[in-house]
Parts: C-alpha cells; sequence; structure tokens
C-alpha cells in the first residue's frame, strides 16, 4: 500500500488566516513579566503589526510541490527541511531546481523570494517553460506581505513570455 500524501497547501489566505499572523503571542500579564528591554521590543513589533497588517502569504514551495501542468518538484539542492504533520520530511525548493514532469521531462525554476531570502522557490515561481508552482507540502514556512511595506524588487518577478 502507498503512504498517503499529505494534502497540498496554496497561497490561498482567508480573512481568518490573515487576522492570526498578527495575533498576539503573548497576553498583557505575561508581557508585564518580562524585563523592560523585552516588553519596548514586544510592543514594537505589535504596533508595526497594527500599522502594517498582513494581506497575502507565499508558501514556501517544497519537494513534492506540484505545477500547474503536472511536474513535480522531487529533489531539491537545500538543506533546510520541513517536518510535515505524518512525520515526513522535506526539503525546500530554490530557484535553480528541476521540476521533473510525468513523460520525464523537466524544467527548471526561474524565480523565487529573491536574495534577501536565499532565492527560495515559492508556490507562485516560475519555470523556464513557462509553468508555475501552484502548491506545496507544508503549511508552516511563509513569507507574509504587508500593507504599505513593499517586497524586494527580485521577489517573484514577472517574467515575459
Amino acid at each position: 500500500m502507498k503512504p498517503l500524501t499529505p494534502s497540498p497547501y496554496t497561497n490561498e489566505a482567508t480573512p481568518e488566516l490573515l487576522l492570526r499572523m498578527d495575533k498576539a503571542v503573548f497576553t498583557d500579564e505575561q508581557i508585564a513579566e518580562f524585563d523592560v528591554e523585552s516588553q519596548a521590543m514586544i510592543r514594537q513589533q505589535q504596533e508595526y503589526c497594527k500599522a502594517h497588517p498582513v494581506t497575502g502569504i507565499y508558501r514556501l514551495a517544497t519537494e513534492g510541490s506540484q505545477t500547474r501542468d503536472g511536474g513535480v518538484i522531487e529533489r531539491t539542492r537545500s538543506i533546510a527541511a520541513f517536518t510535515l504533520d505524518d512525520g515526513q520530511q522535506v526539503r525546500g525548493a530554490h530557484k535553480g531546481d528541476l521540476v521533473i514532469y510525468p513523460d520525464g521531462s523537466s524544467a527548471r525554476i526561474i524565480t523565487g523570494a529573491g536574495s534577501k531570502y536565499s532565492d527560495i522557490a515559492l508556490v507562485g515561481s516560475r519555470l523556464d517553460n513557462g509553468d508555475e508552482i501552484i502548491n506545496t507540502l507544508q503549511h508552516m514556512g511563509v513569507i507574509v506581505a504587508r500593507k504599505d511595506v513593499p517586497l524586494p524588487e527580485d521577489f517573484l518577478p514577472t517574467i515575459d513570455g
């Protein structure tokens, strides 16, 4: 019997998910027990989140991620690994990694999160054959877009063609 494959995740962000992204980690009572420097740092982060709420997410692509045209990321060169809910480990994908298609052909990932994020591949990354990554097996690794905070210039650049 073949093991069950985890459900794939997309960049779909419900209003509930977006609100949860900025949910306070500590209660006011817990914060009051921290040293003054830590309290100031936490309050500053809370104010930043209020001023710049999450507007979208970009999930990190991994081995097992699928493309619109049926390709799958089978192996990556990355050392970064994610543990899935079922205990399985998959490595993150990066710009330059290969996607394999059922017919044995392959394509290379040509866009990612940009140099600031080590060119990690994302749901939404493009391939050199015009295909696009549409899902990932992991749900925890995300890059968030925030109101009035620009993403890096080389973040998922537009590819003509």
